[in-house]
């Protein structure tokens, strides 16, 4: 009996003294989603830790209620209240935590519509909301003594009131401090108006390939428009008041169904008035080389092809414009060709290309094409690749002929954090079309090439919504075609004036491919891409 007591007081003894110093597991908590009242746009970046909300103009952004923060994992705890509202005024910080605690930011937007015109003005006003000062300019003949204001809107709309009221805003000789209330808070705004003794100025002329981007300003009342020629002609042309858009005193318009490389002339009117001619001439047609991709060869490897031949007759085609995965996939035979002509199935010429994704060994990959060039492979964690090349024109909207064969996602390895696409959906293909002027500097690739995408760093995966994106078009979809279809992909711009220094077209059999998620039944054909200018 006194060994048996004593044996048990030397096992208690022995593993009471034994530490547990096996690390806790690390399971970074994610949030997926989030219902937030009045919110009319939600973006989360797992990697940045950030939420950003954009709520509409109406919703208080100091008394903001989120009813519900999506997690994923069930394990995780957050320290935030869903019972209460929020003052989103400024970036909050919040906590997760699974075993240790992450923060993260939540960012919170409001974009707001302002404007403030008032009779005889010239040109549009300049509005400061920081500083909360207007200013508008307007004829020599205008008493600031007393002004007819025709439209004011410096706060949400249809909660804001103003005081004194829009009837009583006469004059603005030392300027006019008004009251601007909404959501039961008021705000001091001044508003201050300016002689000029200018009635018509061009502002901009920005010519593209067979459109001009014409911009000035002119008294609001007066008859506003433009005037243009090709250079040598006689008549003038009027520019169609349909096509004009107006704000106050400033008026701007695109001229269509120009000629490629050639010389207009054009002036902009405000009554009686006009200004001196400008001149402009509009850019080339230019087409992207082997867009049809009839040109092909084993230049690179006898494991699979490439889209471009250096014994080309056609000069563009004896170097790469475009590149594939396949010096990737094919690592571990040539059988594993993920992107490949397809004389037997095409739309025009000798050949389509046929994008097919499979299950490589051990890794998803999709069948893809893009305007760039292939980086390297990293084991079999992913690779690198560079997109773009340089480009300066700006077409309005990409075409092209498209087959899509695809099945149900039956390797999912993520996704992007708004999509709430899972295994079994039905797999989508995506064409996108983006210029820009990237730094290779700043985005990892070549001059050539500047924009890199690392598959194992999602930080690198393509924003269309980055800086230096000035134009960006995106067809998807998740349904067979049944057979050919024509494809128009409109491009968007943020700006009229600004050039791009390069081109980037990716094409993909499934869609988050850079995820190493997809259908490994996926294939898309493509055949007979065109710039429309």
């Amino acid at each position: 009996m006194k060994r048996f007591i004593v044996y048990i007081f030397l096992l208690t003894t022995f593993f009471g003294c034994i530490e547990n110093d096996l690390p806790l597991p690390v399971i970074i908590p994610r949030i997926t989603g989030m219902d937030v009242k009045g919110a009319s746009e939600i973006s989360i970046n797992s990697e940045q830790q950030s939420v950003t909300i954009t709520l509409d103009e109406t919703t208080d952004i100091r008394n903001v209620k989120i009813n519900s923060i999506s997690l994923a994992d069930e394990r995780t705890i957050t320290d935030f209240d869903t019972s209460i509202t929020h003052d989103l005024s400024n970036d909050i910080v919040i906590t997760l935590s699974i075993y240790q605690d992450y923060k993260w930011k939540i960012i919170t937007r409001q974009p707001i519509e302002r404007y403030f015109t008032v009779e005889g003005q010239v040109g549009s006003s300049e509005i400061d909301a920081l500083n909360r000062r207007v200013i508008a300019q307007v004829n020599s003949s205008v008493n600031t003594r007393d002004v007819t204001v025709s439209s004011i809107k410096l706060g949400p709309r249809d909660i804001t009131t103003y005081s004194p009221d829009i009837a009583n805003m006469r004059d603005f000789t030392n300027g006019l401090d008004i009251e601007v209330t909404y959501h039961g808070r008021t705000e001091e705004w001044s508003l201050f108006l300016e002689n000029t003794a200018t009635v018509v100025e061009m502002k901009s002329v920005d010519a593209w390939t067979k459109v001009a981007w014409l911009s000035a300003s002119g008294v609001a009342e007066l008859d506003n428009g433009f005037k243009y020629r090709k250079q040598g002609d006689n008549e003038w042309i009027d520019v169609n008041k349909n096509a004009i858009s107006y704000d106050g005193g400033s008026f701007s318009a695109g001229v269509d169904g120009l000629e490629p490389t050639t010389t207009y002339e054009c002036y902009a009117y405000s009554g009686n008035n006009q200004t001196e001619v400008y001149t402009f001439t509009t850019e080339e047609a230019r087409q992207m080389p082997n867009a049809g991709f009839e040109v092909i060869s084993n230049a690179e490897s006898d494991k699979y092809y490439s889209f471009y031949d250096p014994m080309s007759s056609i000069l563009e085609c004896q170097t790469k414009w475009w590149c594939t995965g396949n010096k990737g996939s094919t690592t571990v035979g040539s059988s594993y060709s993920i992107t490949n002509p397809d004389g037997n199935d095409k739309k025009e010429g000798n050949y389509s290309v046929r994008l097919e994704s499979q299950y490589v060994i051990v890794k998803f990959a999709a069948g893809n094409i893009f305007v760039g060039e292939f980086g390297k492979v990293m084991g079999t964690s992913g690779g690198t690749v560079n997109f773009g090349r340089p480009w300066t024109l700006r077409p309005r909207k990409l075409s092209l002929w498209l087959k899509y064969e695809n099945g149900p996602i039956d390797k999912f390895n993520g996704a992007p954090d708004n999509d709430p696409v899972k295994e079994g959906d039905m797999d989508r293909c995506q064409v996108f079309i983006a210029l820009g002027d990237w730094d290779y500097r700043d985005y990892g690739g070549t001059p050539d090439s500047p924009v890199q995408i690392n598959t194992t760093d999602k930080t690198t995966f393509f924003n269309p919504q980055s800086e230096n994106v000035i134009g960006y078009g995106s067809y998807t979809t998740d349904k067979a075609t049944n057979g050919w279809i024509k494809v128009e992909i409109p491009i968007e711009y943020t700006s009229k004036s600004q050039k791009p220094t390069h081109i980037i077209v990716s094409c993909a059999s499934s869609m988050f491919g850079d995820y190493f998620t997809g259908s490994t039944k996926s294939k898309l054909w493509l055949d007979d891409m065109q710039l429309e200018y």
